[in-house]
């Protein structure tokens, strides 16, 4: 043996394809390294945010201080420190709800509420004294919705399972329509 190359060699000069083939294997290796990296980063974020919580209802019941005195039938009371709005981002950033409203729209209503929809569950935030929010967490979606219908009954629907937003009342009356 020389050290030159040999005939089982396909670099030896007489394989025109052996630069296409290199070229293509580390094509192929790149694409495998690009996608290991998506998936690793995928499980990684997706163990991070479990970590964290995952959820509003997490969150909210880890993060503020429970005050049962407070709670309204189905609704439990939490005290959190800082204004409504800003509870509301330190709780989207737990979990980004379905649709955040601001309370004090409609005459009657408290000034600086925020309400926030979330699948499973309504959040509503109400000033509590001087820098405190009364966060009231809904054992549910329809016993939320019942409960704070009159700020976001215009605005969301009574059941999750329903699309859109506003109302599931089909009108009607008597002659039936559509007839």
């Amino acid at each position: 043996m020389t050290g030159g190359p040999s005939d089982d060699d396909p670099d030896n000069g007489t394989d025109p394809l052996a630069g296409l083939r290199r070229t293509r294997n580390r094509i192929i290796a790149a694409i495998a390294g690009v996608a290991a990296l998506i998936l690793i980063g995928s499980c990684g974020y997706h163990a991070i945010k479990g970590v964290a919580g995952g959820s509003a209802r997490d969150h909210i019941t880890s993060q503020y201080h429970r005050e049962a005195t407070l709670d309204e039938g189905d609704v439990q009371a939490y005290i959190a420190d800082g204004a409504p709005a800003d509870v509301a981002d330190q709780i989207a950033i737990a979990e980004v709800p379905t649709d955040r409203r601001s309370g004090d729209t409609a005459p009657g209503n408290v000034a600086g509420t925020t309400f926030m929809q979330y699948p499973n569950y309504l959040v509503a935030l109400f000033p509590y004294g001087v820098g405190k929010t009364q966060v009231m967490l809904s054992r549910d979606y329809r016993s939320g919705y019942h409960h704070y219908h009159n700020y976001v009954g215009g605005y969301w629907v009574p059941s999750p399972s329903y699309g859109g937003s506003g109302s599931d009342n089909r009108g009607g009356g008597s002659g039936g329509g559509g007839k």
